[in-house]
């Protein structure tokens, strides 16, 4: 199959086929790769694998790159050239990657990150294949996974998808392109698999950090402990850290900690309604006391968890509180004191 044997033999043809038609374009890099994974270890030995992962994180940058000229162009055109919209195919290459096992998808993901590919994308790429690899797998009350095989082997599969694609995401960061509904799916899958603590740690981390994008919905977190002996809807312990998170946390985050003001906050004093940190908590004092309206119709609600809760947040987080009274009048008539 060499030049040993005769001229342009299956091994080169077969070189030359991968380097003209398969690795110039992601999609069909990502299927060839796709293949591989039953042509193990062979296709390792031969160095395949990584010679088709390296093509796709290089013309994934490209395309990058690209992309990215074409908006600029599009943005400052010429008077000669016409302006057309740049095209972004990066969410078709990026819904090709669902097809590959997560040992290649944790690969391929891992080195496009480290040649540079935009966190945006990398969020995209990742939201992509949780919806592709964790539909249909919910695990149910946890007494009923105990004594069912098949449950436990779903469980098992979505605990190493969540803690997967967790040790994929971006940077800790207040604007992190990971949106808050993705974060919030991630914790409550994390919840229900019995993820490890630090997985678990990381995603609770990473929703302080976006608290003031968050909607009720998101941090509605069922109960899901079977040592829960009050039977409470929702995990209010979890709520406590997130929201005492957010409070401690450093005013700069892990990528912005040296000191750096934003210009747009240079204007205003941080007492002041209109600061974006003054606005920030504000928003998540709104979120708080909604929380508190919600969870103060459980009639299992301990009073010093509700308590614990509504005394969480510093005077200047709220202008008004008729959200809090609203929520202490609720509970109020709800609980079995």
């Amino acid at each position: 199959m060499t030049e040993e044997f005769a001229e342009k033999n299956l091994e080169a043809r077969a070189e030359a086929y991968l380097r003209d038609t398969v690795l110039p374009n992601i999609s069909s890099t990502v299927y060839v790769l796709h293949c591989c994974e039953a042509l193990r270890p062979i296709s390792e030995e031969i160095n395949l694998v990584n010679k088709l992962i390296n093509a796709i994180a290089n013309n994934a940058c490209k395309e990058q790159l690209t992309t990215g000229l074409l908006k600029l162009d599009h943005t400052f055109p010429s008077k000669t050239t016409p302006t057309m919209e740049p095209e972004t195919s990066s969410d078709w290459w990026g819904k090709s990657f669902n097809v590959l096992s997560l040992e290649f998808f944790q690969r391929v993901v891992s080195v496009v990150k480290s040649k540079g590919l935009k966190q945006d994308m990398i969020s995209k790429i990742l939201i992509n294949y949780a919806h592709g690899s964790l539909q249909g797998i919910r695990v149910r009350d946890p007494q009923v996974v105990k004594g069912s095989l098949h449950d436990l082997e779903l469980q098992k599969k979505q605990r190493v998808v969540v803690e997967t694609i967790v040790s994929l995401l971006p940077t800790h960061s207040r604007k992190s392109p990971v949106p808050m509904g993705f974060l919030s799916s991630l914790l409550k899958a994390a919840i229900a698999a019995s993820a490890s603590t630090p997985c678990k740690s990381d995603l609770e981390r990473r929703i302080s950090l976006q608290l003031d994008q968050a909607i009720l919905e998101d941090i509605l977190i069922p109960t899901n402990s079977p040592q829960n002996s009050h039977n409470t809807m929702y995990d209010t312990d979890l709520i406590l850290r997130i929201f005492s998170i957010y409070l401690n946390t450093d005013e700069e985050d892990g990528e912005d900690s040296d000191n750096y003001i934003d210009e747009s906050q240079m204007a205003y004093d941080f007492d002041s309604p209109g600061s974006p940190k003054q606005s920030s908590i504000i928003k998540v004092s709104k979120l708080l006391d909604s929380y508190l309206a919600e969870v103060a119709l459980d009639s299992n609600l301990l009073p010093s968890k509700f308590t614990a809760l509504a005394e969480l947040l510093p005077d200047h987080a709220r202008i008004v509180s008729d959200g809090l009274y609203r929520a202490v009048d609720i509970f109020l008539k709800f609980v079995s004191l």
